[in-house]
């Protein structure tokens, strides 16, 4: 009858080669001082997506998709952000989104 709310339909993208999603796990202060928002401003000007997130016991868990290259590229540039203090990161490879856009930060 009405269709006041359409349901978006998710479009599934064909992604470049070589492209790879992997699951990091930080570990050390990266709460509370903007970590989020810096995976989030190194990630999308290299085209990367994904999301990062807080977790209860202090840690911040991320997903980043894109090249290995660009993924080590914003690994090693949040490594070098003075405020932040990274004890510990642990990354596994995890199948990859074709259906994600945009790089996020979930609350």
């Amino acid at each position: 009858m009405f269709h006041l709310f359409k349901k978006k339909e998710k479009i599934k993208r064909e992604l470049p080669p070589g492209t790879i999603r992997k699951e990091f796990h930080f570990e050390g202060n990266v709460q509370n001082i903007g970590f989020r928002f810096e995976i989030q401003s190194h990630s999308k000007p290299l085209g990367i997506t994904g999301y990062a997130k807080n977790n209860d016991d202090g840690t911040v868990t991320a997903e980043l998709q894109g090249s290995e290259k660009n993924i080590n590229k914003v690994i090693t540039d949040l490594q070098n952000v003075d405020r932040i203090q990274i004890d510990f990161i642990s990354e596994k490879e995890i199948p990859l989104d074709y259906y994600e856009n945009d790089f996020y930060i979930l609350y």
